[in-house]
Order: C-alpha cells, then structure tokens, then sequence
C-alpha cells in the first residue's frame, strides 16, 4: 500500500531542503577552498573573526536543522509504516 499524498508530500519536502542545506555547506566549502588555493595571501584577510564567527553561526543553525529535520522525518517516516503495517 502506497503512502498517502500527505506523507508523500510532506518527505519530499523535507528531503528537498536537507538537500538544499547539503547544498549550502558544500558551496562554503568549496569557497574557502577556492579562496586559499587562488589567493592563500588574502585569506586572512577576508576571513577576519567577525566573517568566520558569523559563518560559523548559519552553520550551526544549518546543521541544527538538519538533526531536527532528521529526527523528525525518521519518526514520521516510522509512524506512517506502522500505521500502513496496521492496516
């Protein structure tokens, strides 16, 4: 038995932007990345404390979400099996 449109929609989603925030951390990776490999010297500059501390803070935010959304999409995803189990 197929899950209802409700679940369907609701996984799709949040798999839309947990992938969207994998996105995000990627795209600053490969920015400093980038930024050392073709201007080692400005690093430090560019990348002053304020710039990183700040950085720093959208990442935790980011990756706070993505343990919540992942925790919750595991528990959803369980009660809907169970409930597709009891039918």
């Amino acid at each position: 038995m197929r899950p209802s449109l409700t679940a369907q929609v609701r996984v799709a989603n949040d798999a839309n932007s947990m992938h969207s925030a994998g996105y995000f951390v990627d795209a600053i990776g490969r920015l400093f990345q980038d930024l050392a490999g073709e201007a080692p010297d400005e690093v430090e500059k560019v990348l002053n404390g304020y710039t990183l501390g700040g950085i720093a803070a959208g990442l935790r935010l980011v990756g706070t979400d993505l343990m919540s959304r992942g925790e919750s999409l595991t528990a959803f995803i369980e009660r809907v099996d169970s409930e597709e189990a009891a039918k």
